[in-house]
Order: C-alpha cells, then sequence, then structure tokens
C-alpha cells in the first residue's frame, strides 16, 4: 500500500481469484507487489472499461492464454535493483500458466522503462488514459516471446530468487 499512496493511486479491493506476490530482495525485505487476475472478455471486466482490450484480435482468439496484470508497484527505494525480481516472477508465474499474452495499464516511465532497459516485448495497443490518479499506457505484453528464447533474455531470467515466493490469499 505505501508503493500505491506513493504515487497517489487509489486504493482498491483485489479479487479473491487474482494471484497476488510480494516482491521481496535479497534482504527478505518486502519491496513491492504484482497480481495477476483472471481475465475475461465481458465488458464487466473493469480492465475492458477502462480500454477495450477485448476489441483486439489475438486477446479475442486466446482470452484462455490471457492474464490481466494489476497492482504492480516497488517501493521507490528499492527500484532499481528489485525491477529484475519482479520480472523473473511475470516470466516464471506466466510460462507456469501457459500465459501469452497480458493486458496491463502501464504508468509511462515504467513502460519506457519495460521496453527501452529491459527490451520486454510489449506494445502499446492506445493512447495514454488519465486512469487511478496517473497516465497510463494501455499494452498488451508477450510474455511467451520470453520463456520461449530464454537465451536471449538471460539477464532477466536467471535473475537469481532464493525461495519461491508464497502467494498472498492463495
Amino acid at each position: 500500500m505505501d508503493c500505491w499512496l506513493e504515487k497517489g493511486y487509489m486504493l482498491d479491493p483485489s479479487s479473491d481469484k487474482s494471484d497476488k506476490y510480494i516482491i521481496q530482495n535479497t534482504d527478505k525485505t518486502n519491496v513491492g507487489t504484482i497480481e495477476f487476475k483472471p481475465y475475461t472478455i465481458s465488458n464487466e471486466n473493469n480492465i475492458n472499461t477502462v480500454f477495450p482490450f477485448n476489441e483486439i484480435a489475438s486477446i479475442v482468439t486466446n482470452p484462455e492464454k490471457v492474464v490481466e496484470i494489476d497492482k504492480v508497484a516497488i517501493l521507490k527505494q528499492y527500484r532499481g535493483k528489485n525491477l529484475e525480481r519482479l520480472i523473473k516472477l511475470y516470466v516464471s508465474y506466466t510460462e507456469s500458466k501457459g500465459i501469452e499474452y497480458c493486458v496491463v495499464l502501464l504508468e509511462r516511465i515504467f513502460y519506457k522503462a519495460l521496453k527501452n532497459v529491459y527490451k520486454i516485448p510489449l506494445e502499446s495497443v492506445g493512447d495514454p488514459i488519465y486512469y487511478k490518479g496517473d497516465h497510463v499506457i494501455p499494452t498488451i505484453m508477450y510474455p511467451r516471446a520470453i520463456y520461449s528464447a530464454k537465451d536471449n533474455y538471460q539477464r532477466l531470467v536467471n535473475v537469481e530468487l532464493e525461495y519461491e515466493r508464497p502467494l498472498i490469499n492463495s
């Protein structure tokens, strides 16, 4: 919650069906969060009311291979070194579930870091939108491009995690 409050984000409840993780640094200090939510093409899905991901062909034809990413945050003082830990979790999670597409509303600076610094396969599918206190970019991420070509992403997939992170509210 500290991460969200720092950015001015609204604190909204999570779905009980989502998989929630806390990111820890090497000292086992809690430094961030990420949530993976089931995705449906229904307009009742909140993310589709913000941006119509359910009108994108690859999403509509493969909804079982899509997950929504939400509540991604790392405390400011821990961002640099721990972003790779968050990305490793993202890759591990999506590979274990056979996910090929992630729909997400990314903060602009985070989008640029993922795209330009970490070379994460992703694309903007719309103009920035003001949502919950910040401008976000509607984005589709392509994790399969990473986990099916790990040699090209060794910097990210070889990040050492000392132990498997348990789910929160699993």
